[in-house]
C-alpha cells in the first residue's frame, strides 16, 4: 500500500481575503496548503485542509467554503464551551 501527496493550492480569492484581514488587523501567520492524500490501488482518498496558525492556534479551511474550523485540545474545551454556553 502507498500513500500518495498531492499538494492542493489555495483558490486566490480565497487567499487574498484572509491576507487582507491579517493586514488590517496586523497579525502575523503562518498559512499551510493542504494535500490531496489518495491510498493506491483503492478508490480512497482524503483532502487536508488548509492550516492558518496564529499564536498556537489552527484555523482550518477548505477551498470554496465559508466556514472556518478552530482546532482546540481536550483540555481547553471545557472552558471553551462553558465561554460559548447559551442558557
Amino acid at each position: 500500500m502507498q500513500i500518495i501527496k498531492e499538494q492542493l493550492d489555495i483558490v486566490e480569492i480565497l487567499e487574498r481575503r484572509i491576507k487582507n484581514i491579517l493586514k488590517f488587523l496586523n497579525i502575523k501567520s503562518k498559512i499551510i496548503k493542504g494535500n490531496i492524500i489518495h491510498i493506491s490501488k483503492t478508490n480512497l482518498a482524503y483532502i487536508e485542509p488548509h492550516k492558518l496558525i496564529i499564536n498556537e492556534i489552527t484555523y482550518l479551511f477548505f477551498n470554496n467554503c465559508e466556514n472556518a474550523y478552530i482546532t482546540i485540545s481536550l483540555n481547553e474545551l471545557e472552558r471553551h464551551i462553558k465561554a460559548n454556553k447559551i442558557n
